[in-house]
């Protein structure tokens, strides 16, 4: 039977997902970001980039898949991250909570570094609104880490970044 408090739940939920990619698009200069399951099936998306989205989302959770056994067979509990760089666009892809990928497609003129902590931030966020139980629970803060003056401007990355 339907439940009328689950479904405003998740409608609720999914607006606060699209919050967080229109604040990756907006803040990190993203062409677009993009939230698909494990299976590859487009749940939210975000941006005015022209590009074959279903194909995109099967592909890349395809390819998060690949990852996840490669990162097996070399003794790693997981890799949750993946850059892709080409000559115009570029893709950040990250785990967001067990069961969903987090896109993000930029181009030569955005910052990684930038997208790293706007896209980073989005996906712990998403992860506890989409895998949490309890709405007693905090969620986590919207602030990122602290880190010193000149991280992102010097080329290097807050250790928080690096994993």
């Amino acid at each position: 039977m339907l439940n009328m408090q689950d479904v405003e739940r998740d409608i609720d939920n999914l607006h606060r997902v699209q919050m967080e990619l229109q604040k990756i698009v907006s803040e990190a200069g993203a062409l677009g970001a993009f939230l698909v399951d494990e299976n590859g099936f487009l749940i939210a998306e975000e941006g005015g980039i022209e590009i074959d989205r279903v194909a995109l989302s099967a592909l890349v959770a395809a390819s998060f898949g690949a990852t996840a056994e490669i990162a097996r067979l070399l003794g790693e509990a997981d890799f949750t991250r993946m850059t892709h760089q080409g000559s115009t666009r570029n893709l950040f892809i990250g785990k967001a909570g067990s069961r969903h990928i987090l896109i993000v497609t930029f181009g030569r003129e955005t910052n990684l570094g930038l997208v790293k902590l706007y896209a980073e931030k989005a996906s712990e966020l998403i992860g506890f609104i989409l895998d949490s139980d309890s709405v007693a629970e905090e969620p986590p803060s919207d602030k990122p880490p602290e880190s010193k003056p000149g991280d992102l401007e010097s080329g290097s990355l807050p250790s928080w970044m690096n994993d």
